[in-house]
């Protein structure tokens, strides 16, 4: 009896991380790498479900006699791994995949016959799990009614069943073995479990088959698209001649890029017939002129390149969009106010970027765990928001290995997406621009009559980035404290449950209730606006009182004033009346830089004048119009599409129609 060099001990823990359908995959690899085009896997089950009988076979060569102890001794190195060259199928290397068995059964037995010298010969080898590092060969006998191959038996099957084999093994072998078999069908490999062909349609989700001629010779292509990867496997062409018999592979110039798009390029042709590979750049085989290094074969390689990138492209564009969509949904991008529509400008210019940094180049967002996509994305839309897209560009060149092709595209994109940007930024700041105007009116012309719930109350909530770009309008149009507070409650706390207040003035109408969450800081910034009547009311006192009353409602209601809750009040008219009290108020709290503040303390008082409210944006916009317009004028140069293209392909655009009314 002969021992192999590891012992058993050794052995398990070299195979442990086997899972039966691996193990069972083995045993065929072992039957194809024996030359076998057929494998046998057949089983009998009991009326429990569970496996009696199980049996891997194959028509390879068998396992000569004298290669015994070079098939079952050398555990850990094996004499397919010196095999496995660019121009080798063979699959087995550590030589382990015979003693794989002690996952699923109790022991294996193996009967081999194989041809020597014009005379077939049969031997039987048996291993027992317990004794892992034994085999135990038999005497060896003449067999000249027998077809060559190896068949594997196992005894006291257990962990594996009929379902098992019917589920977890057939999707495993679909993975493990669909491009070999798509490779050597020709030559009709097949795998048969219980007599029935195992089939891999289940696994291709794209097929697609072309000609290429290049001189004297034609090219027979076929291009499969993989649904999932593949195991253990990566994108590769495969080369054979023209009776099907493989000669070459080699990765494609799009595997491992980290967008999913798994694919094998299987290619026939004559040119393979008398093809070597291995030859060094630059030298003459003296054997074939057909060879990797031929331009022949550079320029197969260069027209199939091109392929795979024209159908990687809708591929890559649609898998940019969905993950985006995920990394939006699993919530690494930073807050958006969905109703603000400057905030969704720049919700819309990250995904847009995100996108097209996907598709330059997919390996940018691999094997990211949560906190370094929150913080990459977050530095993406800093970047975004700074107009520093150009410098995250340099970044990333900095960082990863992209072909001049690809700094190119990928500079390309981010102009158009920049551009793009700034023409939706510059039709918002003219559709803004025509709300003041109209504003203006309502506010300066008496001719107008304007009121204040019914319109200056109404233009505000259409526009309330007059107020700030941050906030969130929750009520509007005068409600009632406990309705405000209903409102508030279901926004913060996503309930909407009925609430009564306890107060003398809890009957005290607001005009307008902003509101912002700043989680980053831990604070919850509250804002009502009290707007007066243009003609009839100035600003004064009694207006500054009335502020008191609000806030003493807010103070005797627990839920409206937790520790990180802010408040602040404005007060915005047309003229402050002839007292002085506001005009004072806002001198002596001038230290505190905040323009417009009258009152300091639990809470803040701003008194504003609508013609500071107007002039406050028509300094801001006019200078960032400007700009913008500069930068589109600079982006445009020796673009072959003018701004107005641009301006066509964008949504059309309304100041009013997508302003959020609570």
């Amino acid at each position: 009896m002969a021992k192999v060099e590891v012992q058993a001990k050794g052995i398990r823990n070299r195979l442990k991380s086997f899972k039966p359908y691996r193990a069972i995959s083995e045993y065929i690899w072992n039957g194809f790498d024996a030359g076998a085009n057929t494998i046998c896997i057949d089983y009998v089950e009991n009326e429990l479900g569970t496996i009696n009988e199980l049996y891997v076979s194959d028509n390879g060569a068998g396992i000569p006699f004298d290669l015994v102890d070079k098939k079952f001794k050398p555990v850990l190195s094996s004499e397919k791994r010196d095999l496995e060259v660019q121009h080798s199928l063979i699959h087995g290397k550590n030589g382990l995949g015979r003693l794989t068995f002690f996952h699923f059964a109790q022991k294996a037995g193996w009967s081999t016959c194989y041809e020597e010298d014009g005379k077939k010969h049969r031997y039987d080898i048996s291993v027992d799990s317990d004794h892992i590092d034994d085999y135990d060969p038999s005497e060896i006998k003449l067999a000249p009614a027998d077809n060559t191959g190896t068949s594997v038996a196992f005894y006291n099957i257990y962990g594996i069943s009929s379902a098992y084999i019917e589920n977890d093994l057939v999707r495993f072998l679909e993975k493990e073995f669909s491009w070999f078999l798509e490779l050597n069908k020709d030559l009709g490999f097949s795998i048969r479990i219980n007599g029935s062909e195992l089939s891999y349609g289940n696994v291709i989700k794209d097929k697609e088959d072309f000609t290429v001629y290049i001189g004297e010779y034609v090219f027979d292509v076929r291009f499969i698209r993989w649904s999932h990867k593949l195991n253990r496997h990566f994108s590769r062409y495969y080369c054979k001649d023209i009776n099907g018999v493989f000669k070459y592979s080699k990765p494609t110039t799009l595997n491992n890029k980290s967008d999913e798009f798994y694919h094998s390029v299987f290619i026939s042709s004559k040119y393979f017939d008398s093809f070597v590979s291995g030859i060094k750049p630059g030298t003459i085989d003296a054997v074939s002129p057909n060879n990797d290094q031929a331009e022949e074969f550079r320029e197969l390689i260069l027209k199939v390149n091109e392929f795979l990138r024209n159908k990687r492209k809708p591929f890559i564009v649609d898998h940019a969009r969905k993950l985006t969509e995920e990394f939006e949904s699993q919530g690494y991008f930073p807050e958006f106010n969905s109703k603000n529509r400057w905030e969704q400008m720049r919700h819309d210019d990250l995904k847009e970027t995100i996108t097209q940094l996907y598709q330059v180049e997919p390996r940018i967002f691999a094997n990211l765990n949560v906190i370094q996509k929150k913080t990459f994305i977050s530095f993406i839309a800093l970047a975004i928001d700074s107009g520093e897209v150009g410098d995250l560009f340099e970044i990333l060149g900095g960082v990863l290995e992209l072909s001049s092709g690809e700094r190119e595209r990928f500079a390309r994109q981010l102009k158009t997406t920049k551009m793009s940007s700034i023409v939706s930024t510059i039709e918002l700041i003219s559709d803004r621009y025509k709300s003041v105007a109209e504003f203006k009116r309502l506010v300066f012309d008496p001719k107008m009559y304007a009121g204040e719930v019914p319109h200056l109350q109404k233009m505000t909530e259409r526009n309330y980035w007059l107020i700030g770009e941050e906030y969130l309008l929750l009520t509007a149009a005068e409600p009632k404290f406990e309705e405000a507070l209903r409102r508030y409650t279901h926004l913060l706390q996503g309930t909407a449950k009925e609430k009564e207040i306890e107060h003398d003035d809890r009957n005290r109408e607001m005009d307008l209730f902003l509101v912002r969450q700043r989680k980053n800081q831990n604070k919850i910034e509250n804002v009502i606006l009290e707007l007066k009547h243009p003609v009839n009311v100035r600003l004064g006192k009694k207006e500054s009182d009335q502020i008191y009353s609000y806030y003493q409602v807010i103070k005797s209601e627990p839920e409206f004033n937790a520790s990180n809750m802010e408040w602040k009040f404005y007060l915005i008219g047309n003229d402050f009346d002839s007292t002085g009290y506001i005009s004072s108020q806002i001198s002596s709290l001038k230290s505190h830089g905040e323009p417009g503040l009258i009152f300091s303390g639990e809470y803040k008082v701003y008194a504003f004048k609508w013609s500071e409210i107007f002039c406050e944006f028509e300094l801001k916009h006019e200078f960032l119009n400007k700009n913008l317009k500069l930068e589109l004028e600079r982006l445009s140069e020796g673009e072959h599409e003018s701004a107005d293209d641009i301006v066509n392909k964008t949504r059309t655009s309304d100041a009013a129609a997508e302003y959020a009314v609570a």
